[in-house]
C-alpha cells in the first residue's frame, strides 16, 4: 500500500508540473518573457517577433515583444507587407481573444518562427519550441543557440 501511495504522489507531482509548463508556455506574456530570458544568454537584444502559423489558415499570429515583455498580439495575412497587420476583428482568429488564441489552437500550430535582432529560428511545432526553451533554461551553452 505504501508503494501505491508513493506512486500516486509521483503522478500528482507530474500532473502539477504539466499544468505549470502549460501555463508558462501557452500564456503569451509568459512566453515572451521566457523567450527573452533564453535569448538574453546569447544576445544583447531581447526584442523580436514570434510568428505562429496554423494548419488550414492563411493568416498567422505574431507576438511582438520588447525587453522581455509582450507588447501586442496581432494577426497577419499573406498579403500584409512587413510591419503591416490585419485588424483582429477581420482576421481568421476573430472568434478568439488575442490572449487565448495560443492556448485554444496550440495543437493546430504547424510552424513557429522567431525573428529578433541577430536571431532567427524556425520550429515545426509549438512543442519543439517549448523543448528548445526548456533546453535553454538548463544548458549554459545549447547547440540550438546562435553561432
Amino acid at each position: 500500500m505504501q508503494n501505491l501511495m508513493h506512486g500516486s504522489n509521483i503522478i500528482c507531482k507530474v500532473s502539477n508540473i504539466r499544468a505549470e509548463i502549460s501555463q508558462q508556455c501557452l500564456n503569451p506574456a509568459q512566453m515572451a518573457g521566457n523567450l527573452a530570458l533564453a535569448l538574453s544568454k546569447r544576445l544583447k537584444s531581447t526584442s523580436g517577433h514570434i510568428h505562429s502559423h496554423f494548419q488550414n489558415k492563411s493568416d498567422h499570429i505574431v507576438l511582438v515583444w520588447s525587453n522581455g515583455l509582450l507588447k501586442r498580439i496581432v494577426a497577419k495575412s499573406p498579403h500584409c507587407k512587413k510591419g503591416q497587420y490585419v485588424k483582429w476583428k477581420h482576421s481568421l482568429f476573430c472568434d478568439y481573444k488575442q490572449e487565448e488564441v495560443l492556448e485554444k489552437l496550440c495543437d493546430e500550430i504547424e510552424r513557429v518562427e522567431i525573428d529578433g535582432n541577430g536571431f532567427n529560428k524556425t520550429w515545426s511545432s509549438y512543442g519543439d519550441l517549448v523543448w528548445w526553451l526548456v533546453e535553454q533554461a538548463f544548458s549554459p551553452r545549447s547547440r540550438y543557440g546562435p553561432q
